[in-house]
Formats: structure tokens, C-alpha cells, sequence
């Protein structure tokens, strides 16, 4: 029939049609370019200058040359003529002990003072019973005061006579008196696992008593000019430390690059730590937003350097 003939020819052209622009050249959208992340960060300047370990101790302010005394026999203490902070002279009577026991009746037993100085301790009461074990008093030179303190086995290897501290009593709080180290102990404790230190201080105090408790900030091993950063900066993974280094800037540029930076650490000292490898003192690194960066990103300072 003419009606089908023609659908036919309509249908025909058509598929001519579409088949003719399938072959034509169809140009691509463009993609559109992804915009660049910038991360904002804290940076700081690799800081130089000495770096000095130190350690806390705790100690007790003795006289100088004390010497405890024992009485001669045992017994009953019977007297005690002096008192807390006397100055006695060497060969003076600081005690009496009645070595009488029931049934039997003897002589009194003077205890003399070995050296001239002060009663810096009386823990003894009249009618004690005391033996020639027994420590009467102590006897030493309050004018010249030292301090006490123990050092764990693991530090001693640091110390050494005239090593540098800064001494508080809690009585001044916010006020240091200086010191130093005089005299080390030959031998470590097997009990405490310790080391004896004695302290002198640099100048006299009438502030400074006998028998006072202190801190001690013993100051150890100086690292002359040494490059530090903080140590939350260094990023640590697989057993290496890195940090992010910032490239210079350009000019009127508002943002820079960071590149991921290993370095070598050596102490830490009240959040600082020594870098002895990877950076110089005319680096700046990123303090504050490093967690997400990675090497080569660009970044925005702020606050920085």
C-alpha cells in the first residue's frame, strides 16, 4: 500500500539521519578545574641557643661537720642541760645517763660535746632508756649550712663537683638561692638505689635554717647554641621524626608551600627538642595544623613566624 511505502521512507531517513550525526565529530565538555586546598597553620622559626638539661631533687638543709653522739654505757637519761639550737663548746656536758640498775648503784655518766657548734637535734626525752647505740644529740656548724639529696643510680652520670642549682625553701616561695654541688658520695646505696649529693650554697642567709626542707633544680648537661623546635612539631612515623619545613614566600603572596622534612632529634628539655640533623637556624616550620598536611601542599599562615 502507498501509506506503508511512505512510513517506510520516513522511517529510512530518519535512521539516515541520526547515523549521519552519530559520525560527527562530538566535542568533549571541559572538565572543570578542581579548585586547590590551602591549609592554615602556625609556623615558628627554628629557635638557637643553649639548651640546659636539668633534674628535680629534693633535699634537707644540715650543718655543716655534724656529728651525732652516743653516750659511753648504757642506761636511763638522767639530764639533759641544754637545748634545741645551744652552742656548746668542744668537752662541754650535754648529758647524763645513770647506768643503775635495780640492786645495784653507779656513778653518773657524763656525755660531753666532741666539737664546739650548735644542738641541731635532741630526739631524746629525760628518763629514755638509752645504749651506746643510742644517738643523744647532733652537733654541728649552723653557720655554714649545706644541703643533702639523693640521686638515683640511673642520672649520677652527669654529676660532678660544681655543678650549678637553684635552690627554694617553702617558706620563700618565688625567691631561688643559688648553690652547687661539693661533694659527691663514693658509693650508691644498695637499699635506696641512690647517690648521696652535697650541696653548698653560694653566699650566707639568716633566711637559711638547719633542719629546712627544699627543691633543688640541679642543672646537668648544657647544649651550647643548639637548634631546638617544639616538640609537639616533630611528627614521628616508623621510628623517624619529621617536620614541616615552609619554602620561602613570594613577595605579596599570601600563601607557600611546606615540605615534609627528617631530622635527627637529640634531648627534649620542658617541651623543646634538640634537633641535631635536618634543619638550620634560618628555617621556619609548621607548629600548629601539621596533622593534616603532606609533602608539598600549599598552606596560609597565621600568626606566623
Amino acid at each position: 500500500m502507498k501509506i506503508n511505502k511512505t512510513k517506510i521512507a520516513i522511517v529510512a531517513v530518519a535512521a539516515a539521519v541520526l547515523a549521519a550525526i552519530a559520525h560527527i565529530p562530538q566535542k568533549k565538555p571541559e572538565m572543570r578545574k578542581s579548585e586547590q586546598t590551602v591549609y592554615t597553620v602556625k609556623s615558628q622559626a627554628v629557635q638557637q641557643a643553649d639548651l640546659q638539661e636539668y633534674m628535680l631533687l629534693n633535699g634537707n638543709v644540715k650543718a655543716d661537720n655534724t656529728i651525732s653522739v652516743y653516750p659511753d654505757i648504757g642506761g636511763k637519761l638522767l639530764s639533759v642541760p641544754v637545748t634545741l639550737g645551744t652552742y656548746v663548746k668542744k668537752g662541754q656536758l650535754i648529758a647524763e645517763v645513770d647506768p643503775s640498775t635495780p640492786g645495784t648503784v653507779y656513778a653518773k655518766s657524763p656525755v660531753y660535746a666532741p666539737i664546739e657548734g650548735y644542738i641541731t637535734s635532741l630526739p631524746l626525752t629525760q628518763g629514755t632508756t638509752v645504749s651506746t647505740s643510742t644517738e643523744i644529740a647532733k652537733i654541728g656548724n649552723i653557720n655554714k649550712l649545706q644541703i643533702e639529696a639523693k640521686v638515683p643510680e640511673s642520672s649520677i652520670a652527669v654529676l660532678e663537683n660544681g655543678l650549678t642549682a637553684e635552690v627554694t625553701l617553702a617558706a620563700y616561695k618565688g625567691i631561688t638561692f643559688p648553690a652547687h654541688i661539693f661533694r659527691i658520695s663514693p658509693i650508691v646505696d644498695e637499699t635506696s638505689r641512690t647517690k648521696e649529693i652535697y650541696f653548698l650554697f653560694d653566699s650566707s642567709d639568716p633566711r637559711i635554717n638547719a633542719g629546712m626542707y627544699v627543691r633543688i633544680k640541679l642543672n646537668t648537661v648544657l647544649h651550647k647554641d643548639a637548634l631546638s623546635v617544639p616538640s609537639d612539631a616533630v611528627i614521628t612515623e616508623s621510628g623517624r621524626q619529621y617536620v614541616y619545613v615552609l619554602a620561602p614566600a613570594a613577595a605579596g603572596a599570601s600563601s607557600t608551600t611546606v615540605k615534609k622534612t627528617e631530622i635527627t632529634t637529640g634531648v627534649t628539655v620542658d617541651a623543646r627538642t634538640e634537633v641535631l640533623s635536618g634543619l638550620t637556624a634560618a628555617d621556619t616550620i609548621v607548629v600548629n595544623g601539621m596533622q593534616v598536611l603532606s609533602d608539598g601542599v600549599t598552606v596560609r599562615e597565621v600568626g606566623g613566624r
